[in-house]
């Protein structure tokens, strides 16, 4: 149920993407964007970690006890919270000015602080619905959270035309929304009291989590921060006569990377089967082939469903909606070509994803720490050396590169802890199929003009076809496919 109103969440978050580009301008949602990419990295600041260690040591203790934890963790948080609205309100003049953020919309800062505050406020109270096993009434309280920001966007920006700012409003309502639902939650746990000792354990188990999910945010979201490299001479050159400008090309990124939310969606669908699944098949005989099976199937089943998305994605965001209007207005359809650089970072998390099999069974996720500090270096660098040379296409390469590294060290590891049969005979022939079906994407993209429908459709179809002809996924072991996936041996 968690898994399934976060997947549920994102993708109504996504539906706002095309409203987004047609009631701002590219710059507009470029500044929307940077903000709410700075406001990822400070929440996992303003939390530091007390989500986890709520669940965590809670659990370990009496009734009486996680009512103390409960109330030293929320009214810590609390008093960090607004220790660092404060410190985001005084230094809200140098990020504007770091960020190239227009003057006029400085005032954007206040709204990220009071979102950051409720949202920080909530962090303890939703995480004991976690440990209560409330999963109906977490996942209720999250799906309301973004329906009531849709309702909010409409009201703010489509009626009372607010623009930008109606945007912030509709954020902030949405977080204070949440916050009254949690209300009983604090009213029946919290109390006026704060043992330090508590605090220090929780502190201990909390702050070396802030790292990890700041590589992560990193990975996800530094590319729209980096584009801030780009001179003005830089974005002549390498989009000669267009006129963009920083900030315009940052909302063109964002509202692109986006579009391959159907990549990150899969990929969490992937792990909520996925994790459940090898824990319970760990002892069988047959494991380390079956879950290299699994990986075969999971190969073929990214690659069939990124290309198909692909090859007509430039024909999905020209369809017409409303009013003569497109899905994605025209003046976004530049980006297009790094959608297939965006689904193939999703892909190499897959992977990962697969992988975290060994250091899951062997109780090694510490790893991940390497790997998402490794990822992150990669990412950085990339950013700083890629971007002023490709622009748009510098900030995806930098994320591809960053998650192959994860990938490849995910992989060796996890075959150290718990070997999976890796055949790279059989693996080399899909990941080739899967690099000319990613080649064809790129290409259909990059000069759509150029593909007829009937020239898409063919390539396509032989696409589909070749790993039934060429034996890679074989029709019988397709029979049992089903039977694995809801856990009963084939």
């Amino acid at each position: 149920m968690y898994g399934v109103s976060s997947i549920a969440s994102r993708f109504l978050v996504f539906m706002l993407v095309p409203f987004y580009t047609h009631v701002l301008t590219t710059t507009d949602f470029g500044v929307q964007n940077i903000v709410f990419a700075l406001i990822a990295f400070l929440n996992i600041i303003y939390q530091f970690g007390f989500d986890a260690a709520y669940l965590r040591l809670a659990n370990d203790t009496d009734e009486a006890g996680a009512k103390k934890m409960f109330s030293t963790g929320f009214w810590s948080q609390a008093a960090g919270a607004a220790f660092f609205t404060v410190l985001l309100l005084a230094c809200s003049g140098p990020l504007a000015s770091a960020f190239a953020i227009p003057d006029a919309q400085r005032n954007l800062f206040r709204y990220a602080a009071g979102i950051l505050f409720l949202d920080t406020l909530k962090v303890v109270p939703m995480a004991h619905l976690r440990l209560r096993h409330s999963a109906v009434r977490f996942a209720l309280i999250n799906l309301g959270n973004v329906i009531v920001n849709i309702a909010a966007n409409l009201v703010f920006v489509l009626k009372w035309h607010k623009g930008l700012e109606g945007v912030f409003w509709a954020n902030l309502a949405a977080s204070a929304f949440t916050f009254v639902l949690v209300l009983p939650i604090l009213w029946a746990n919290v109390r006026p009291a704060f043992q330090t000792p508590v605090f220090r354990q929780m502190l201990r188990f909390g702050l070396p989590l802030v790292p990890v999910g700041l590589y992560g945010t990193v990975n996800e979201m530094a590319g729209r921060l980096f584009l801030r490299l780009l001179t003005q001479a830089d974005i002549d050159r390498l989009y000669p006569g267009r006129g963009y400008t920083m900030l315009q090309l940052a909302g063109i990124f964002a509202a692109m990377w986006k579009l391959g939310i159907f990549g990150l969606l899969l990929v969490q669908m992937y792990r909520m089967a996925w994790q459940p699944f090898f824990q319970q098949r760990q002892k069988d005989t047959d494991a380390a082939d079956l879950f290299g099976r699994i990986l075969r199937y999971l190969c073929h089943f990214i690659g069939y469903a990124s290309v198909t998305l692909m090859v007509f994605l430039d024909k999905l965001v020209a369809f017409p909606i409303m009013g003569g209007r497109t899905l994605i207005p025209p003046a976004y359809w530049v980006g297009l070509g790094i959608v297939p650089g965006v689904l193939l970072g999703y892909a190499f998390q897959a992977w990962v994803v697969h992988f975290t099999l060994g250091l899951y069974i062997a109780k090694q996720t510490r790893y991940m720490m390497w790997t998402n500090g490794a990822g992150a270096l990669v990412t950085v660098a990339g950013n700083l050396v890629l971007i002023p040379l490709f622009g748009l296409w510098g900030a995806t390469l930098s994320a591809i590169l960053c998650f192959l590294v994860i990938a490849v060290m995910t992989t060796r590891k996890s075959q150290q802890l718990f070997p999976i049969t890796l055949s790279w005979t059989a693996m080399a022939p899909i990941l080739i199929w899967l690099a000319c079906g990613w080649g064809v994407g790129i290409a259909v993209q990059a000069h759509p003009a150029t593909w007829s429908w009937g020239l898409r459709i063919g390539a396509l179809l032989a696409f589909w076809l070749l790993p039934f002809v060429t034996g890679t996924l074989p029709v019988k072991e397709l029979r049992n496919l089903l039977p694995i996936l809801r856990g009963r041996k084939a």
